[in-house]
């Protein structure tokens, strides 16, 4: 995988696959203005969730979502 993102460097590369690809299901989901508060830049942190088999994904504004293996997020 090349350049990841610096608050995702922990991560597998399967792991960046998974969060890539559900942040960008996630955000088509929202209106425009909505997106400007949840870019990938707003990402403050990436937690594994070894047990409900989902990344944490923590944002600038204090909103996070479990991101899951199923390529949902809640």
């Amino acid at each position: 995988m090349s350049k990841k993102l610096p608050v995702a460097k922990h991560l597998s590369d399967a792991e960046y696959r998974l969060l890539l690809q559900v942040y960008a299901d996630h955000n088509r989901s929202m209106g425009m203005e909505k997106r400007k508060n949840y870019t990938l830049s707003n990402i403050v942190k990436v937690k594994r969730n070894v047990k409900e088999k989902c990344l944490e994904v923590y944002y600038e504004n204090g909103d996070w979502w479990h991101y899951a293996a199923n390529g949902s997020w809640y």
